[in-house]
């Protein structure tokens, strides 16, 4: 087996350069490397202490609504918008493993969080921050929501797809209501 000891792949084969690299089979890749995985499928097995190195996207922002896409999964939003209601809407449930995490960064504002038609959005809820013991499980369909009245700069809250249902995977902090 060949093995490319320096420079670039696709200056040792030339219809590398002009498709890239598309295969089926087991690609090793050593030294430093950038890799855009946004549209692979499979398997990724990465070294020991990678994954410590891996970073998540933040943006931090002031316009009242966003519409968030499948390829903004992962991402971290932080809600800057003060004196309104700052609303995220997820995309369609039908993608497994679509996160986002939703951070209040401004007291003074609100967060909604609803989903794309009637898609249910199932979480815990609690009664207030520190208490233990929750309120039961709900499924809405009409969102939830970080309140300016209760909120605190800080507050977070992770939801994820499983391709059915959006979970909130936990709320490390904060008052989340449903809308």
């Amino acid at each position: 087996m060949a093995e490319l000891t320096e420079g670039l792949l696709e200056n040792v084969i030339p219809v590398v350069q002009y498709h890239g690299l598309n295969t089926n089979k087991n690609v090793k890749v050593g030294g430093s490397a950038n890799i855009d995985l946004s549209e692979s499928t499979g398997t990724f097995k990465f070294p020991t202490g990678v994954t410590s190195g891996l970073k998540r996207a933040v943006t931090r922002g002031s316009t009242a609504t966003y519409t968030l896409l499948v390829g903004d999964s992962g991402m971290v939003f932080v809600a800057m918008l003060g004196s309104a209601t700052q609303t995220y809407t997820l995309p369609a449930v039908a993608t497994a493993g679509v996160e986002f995490t939703f951070v209040c960064g401004h007291a003074s504002g609100e967060i909604l969080v609803t989903t794309a038609g009637t898609d249910p959005l199932v979480m815990t809820s609690f009664a207030a921050v520190g208490v233990d013991a929750d309120t039961g499980i709900v499924s809405v369909t009409t969102g939830i929501k970080n309140t300016a009245a209760t909120n605190a700069i800080g507050d977070t809250l992770t939801i994820v797809s499983d391709g059915v249902t959006w979970f909130g995977l936990g709320i490390t902090s904060g008052i989340w209501a449903t809308q």
